[in-house]
């Protein structure tokens, strides 16, 4: 009788502690949220996880599926932003879901040059660059978009050798090209100046031609980047600030490689693929002709098409490892 008296007032408390969970998606209004609460199973071999855009799962659902064993599954929700991957993590009650099994996917951005404290947790995992963009924009990256996707497949290796020293030569090119826009993006960031910098567009400011980077003059009429930038986000230039100082700051030991905003990064690995596809001729001597593309290719579907096939960055794996891979492994051995 006391046996079913505790399990009773056991299941009420799990009842209300569903309940709880659930009025605080409905307050929070992320869709993401309640979709894993109606999902989530106790007894699926299915890992979970939350990441900021909606484009991200394509990055990291196949590296995931690539660490964990045959027969388990992953179920990825983009949330919106940083923000809202942190509030779900936040309004989860972990005594009640294992910190293992559900996993939190966010960007870096310019949190360690502001500097900003991040949210930390052992189910967390922060990209090591700008974001997950930063970590596809890779030599390897280049060479299998130009096999896979750009139809050089029969491509002589010496070639597709030249090609992707060039990517390499021109990719620093870009960053260097970068530092004054990402510079007063810094500025912006500690000042705390509301700026939209997907509005910062990059084929206004650059293009690229038989592989090598071109900067527009005047981009939209303006005298430079800097004006531009500050027109295309509604702000004011600021004399007085010393951006000389932001510059060198983002320039010290090479940060600059890794904190140029991720979508601008990947943005130049996408068009110069494509410029590579359209010089073939002039580009490979093994080409005698302009190759069939396998896929249209543009910056705004880019990450669907290229993301899997960015190689699985050092800190990623360790981390599936420590959460993920180990649930699983804990599972199986209770269950064996």
């Amino acid at each position: 009788m006391l046996t079913d008296l505790g399990n009773l007032l056991c299941d009420q408390e799990q009842r209300m502690s569903m309940l709880t969970i659930h009025a605080a998606a409905l307050s929070s209004k992320i869709s993401s949220f309640h979709e894993f609460l109606s999902r989530f199973s106790k007894t699926k071999k299915v890992v979970y996880g939350f990441v900021e855009g909606k484009e991200d799962p394509c990055f990291y659902r196949g590296f995931i599926e690539h660490q964990i064993p045959e027969g388990w599954e992953v179920e990825l929700w983009p949330a919106g932003n940083k923000d809202q991957v942190y509030r779900i993590h936040s309004g989860i009650d972990w005594r009640r879901f294992p910190k293992k099994r559900v996993c939190f996917f966010v960007d870096r951005d310019l949190s360690s040059l502001i500097p900003e404290k991040l949210v930390q947790d052992s189910n967390i995992y922060v990209t090591d660059g700008y974001s997950i963009e930063n970590d596809v924009a890779k030599r390897g990256t280049c060479r299998r978009v130009l096999t896979e996707i750009c139809g050089l497949a029969s491509a002589d290796h010496s070639d597709l050798d030249s090609v992707c020293d060039l990517f390499e030569k021109q990719i620093e090119k870009f960053h260097v090209e970068m530092l004054p826009v990402m510079a007063w993006i810094l500025v912006w960031r500690r000042s705390g100046k509301p700026a939209s910098l997907n509005d910062i567009l990059m084929r206004d400011l650059f293009s690229v031609s038989d592989g090598v980077l071109q900067v527009k003059p005047n981009p939209k009429g303006k005298a430079d980047a800097v004006e531009y930038i500050h027109a295309q986000c509604n702000l004011t230039y600021n004399a007085t600030v010393d951006i000389v100082a932001h510059h060198a700051e983002f320039k010290k030991g090479g940060a600059y490689r890794k904190f140029t905003r991720g979508k601008y990064v990947f943005w130049f690995l996408v068009e110069f693929c494509c410029s590579v596809h359209k010089s073939a001729k002039v580009l490979l001597k093994s080409c005698t002709k302009t190759p069939s593309m396998n896929v249209s290719m543009s910056a705004s579907n880019g990450m669907t098409i290229i993301g899997n096939r960015a190689r699985l960055p050092g800190s990623l794996r360790s981390f599936l490892e420590a959460t993920y891979c180990a649930y699983i492994a804990g599972k199986t051995a209770t269950a064996g």
